[in-house]
């Protein structure tokens, strides 16, 4: 069926075993490498156990994608988000971002939403996972920005390298303001949490770099996603 064709999904939490077992073998399993997704066991059970919300967007032609996020103090991590290939264009992306962003938001103490974003100059694009180009524009008409940091992806599994070449960005915020910005004190504090938390402070150059940015006298700037080639790898 037609992209243009395809009715907007309704979006809704995902909970029972076997639906979260479908949104991961039809939606997320084909749209990430190995090296940024969990096994599917361990995202059941973080799922169940309320470490990741995963929210389903649905047709009448079935499940069309899925958002998933994770709390780290005041910041809420966008972890995954994805489309079905036959849904890519009618809108379920658009609808998934708005509905995580509508409830992490109106959480009580969440500061800040968090994305990682394949930077288009580093990152090819890919039959399967996707076109960094054109993910990065979709960001952008949603109004995201990216950290004027150095960033990777932690391993996500044990045995699993760092995933270079990404972009910490800004997906939404308690309080909005236009790009470009510097980050409020209460900002800043979520994403050294969220860096904590998940990055940890490993005493190597590139955490370094990562934390040495987060602590700029002059704050942590925020800019447009168009102008990530000035952001530092």
């Amino acid at each position: 069926m037609p992209a243009q064709n395809v009715p907007s999904p309704d979006v809704t939490p995902v909970r029972s075993v076997a639906d979260l077992e479908r949104v991961y073998d039809e939606i997320l399993a084909p749209s990430f490498p190995v090296t940024e997704l969990v096994a599917r066991d361990v995202f059941v059970a973080e799922a169940r156990d309320d470490r990741l919300d995963v929210l389903a967007a649905r047709t009448d032609s079935g499940l069309a994608g899925a958002i998933v996020g994770s709390r780290h103090g005041a910041a809420v991590l966008v972890v995954w988000l994805a489309v079905g290939g036959v849904t890519r264009g009618a809108g379920t992306g658009s609808a998934l971002v708005a509905a995580g962003l509508s409830r992490w938001l109106a959480r009580p103490g969440v500061q800040i939403v968090l994305a990682e974003i394949e930077r288009p100059d580093l990152f090819p694009a890919h039959p399967d996972h996707g076109d960094p180009a054109r993910r990065l524009a979709f960001y952008a008409r949603r109004g995201a920005g990216a950290l004027a940091m150095p960033y990777y992806q932690p391993p996500v599994a044990d045995g699993m390298p760092r995933v270079h070449g990404l972009l910490l960005s800004v997906l939404g915020a308690a309080v909005s303001a236009p790009l470009p910005r510097t980050l409020t004190l209460d900002e800043t504090a979520a994403v050294r949490t969220f860096l904590v938390e998940t990055m940890g402070e490993h005493d190597d150059a590139e955490t370094r770099a990562v934390y040495a940015a987060l602590d700029d006298p002059a704050g942590l700037r925020l800019v447009p996603l168009a102008d990530y080639p000035r952001v530092p790898r």
